[in-house]
C-alpha cells in the first residue's frame, strides 16, 4: 500500500512538472509569436516556387495585404514590374549558394525595400527579411538634389569655390579657379593654399591661418597673394567656415576665393 502511495505521489509529481515545463513553452512561444510579429522589419517565408507560406504583421503592413490573403499568392506579383526581373536573378542565386544576398526592389505598391534572404533545402523555402527604407532613398534623393543645386550655384558664381581637409589639402575645387589662376580644377587638388603663393607670402599666411585652424572658427575676408599659372601675382580675398563630422571630428574648411586685385 506504501510503494502503491508513492508511486502515485510520483506520478503526481512528474506530472506537474511536465504541465510546468508545458506552460513555460507556452509562454515562451506566445513571446516569440509577438516578438516575431511585432519586429521592426518585415519576416517573409515562401517556398521555392516563391509562393508565401509566412509572414509577420509588420510584412502584412509593407505589403498592404492581410495575411490569409497573402498565403499562397506568389511574391513575384508584390514586386513592381521593373524590378521582378532583377528579384528573381537574387532568388536564383540564392538557392544555390551558402548565406545571406541582400538586393533592392520596390514593391507594387511603390515601397522600396532592402530584401535580406537566404534559402534553406532542408525545408525548401527561402527566408526574407524586408526593411522599409522611403526614408533612406528621400535622404539620398534630397542629397542629390542639394548636390545639384551646389553644383549649380558654383557653376554661376564669379567666386572660386574650395575645401581643404584637416591638413589643409585641397580636396574640392571648383572650375572658378582657372578664371583667378589659370589652373585647372585637377591641378589644384592634392596642393595647399600655401603651394600657390610666393615662398614670403606662404611664411606670412602660414601663421594666420595657423591660429585659425587652432580656433577652428569661421574667417572671412583674409587678403592673401596668390600666383597665376604664368607667375602673375593675385590679391584674393579669403572666407570659410569649419568643417565638422557627425561625432564633431574636425575636417578642414570650406569656402571662397574672391579676386579684388582691381579694387
Amino acid at each position: 500500500m506504501a510503494d502503491s502511495n508513492a508511486q502515485n505521489n510520483e506520478l503526481e509529481r512528474q506530472n506537474q512538472q511536465l504541465l510546468d515545463a508545458y506552460t513555460q513553452l507556452d509562454r515562451a512561444m506566445a513571446q516569440y509569436a509577438e516578438l516575431y510579429d511585432n519586429a521592426p522589419v518585415g519576416y517573409l517565408s515562401t517556398d521555392f516556387d516563391r509562393r508565401i507560406v509566412k509572414t509577420n504583421l509588420t510584412c502584412c503592413s509593407l505589403l498592404k495585404r492581410d495575411r490569409i490573403v497573402l498565403q499562397g499568392m506568389d511574391f513575384l506579383d508584390l514586386v513592381a514590374k521593373g524590378d521582378r526581373s532583377s528579384l528573381l536573378e537574387c532568388l536564383e542565386r540564392v538557392r544555390h549558394r551558402k548565406g545571406k544576398l541582400e538586393c533592392e526592389v520596390r514593391l507594387l505598391n511603390g515601397t522600396p525595400v532592402l530584401l535580406a534572404m537566404e534559402a534553406s533545402a532542408a525545408h525548401q523555402e527561402c527566408r526574407m527579411v524586408l526593411l522599409d527604407i522611403t526614408k533612406q532613398k528621400q535622404a539620398e534623393e534630397a542629397l542629390r538634389e542639394s548636390e545639384r543645386r551646389f553644383k549649380s550655384l558654383v557653376e554661376v558664381t564669379s567666386d572660386w569655390v574650395w575645401e581643404v581637409n584637416e591638413k589643409g589639402v585641397y580636396s574640392y575645387v571648383s572650375p572658378k579657379v582657372y578664371d583667378l589662376l589659370g589652373y585647372g580644377p585637377e591641378e589644384v587638388l592634392g596642393k595647399t593654399p600655401f603651394d600657390l603663393m610666393s615662398p614670403h607670402e606662404a611664411e606670412r599666411l602660414l601663421m594666420v591661418f595657423g591660429d585659425i585652424v587652432s580656433r577652428r572658427e569661421p574667417f572671412h575676408n583674409l587678403k592673401n597673394v596668390n600666383l597665376r599659372k604664368d607667375g602673375k601675382e593675385v590679391l584674393l580675398e579669403s572666407s570659410g567656415v569649419p568643417i565638422f563630422d557627425d561625432d564633431g571630428n574636425f575636417c578642414g574648411f570650406r569656402g571662397i576665393d574672391r579676386d579684388i586685385t582691381d579694387r
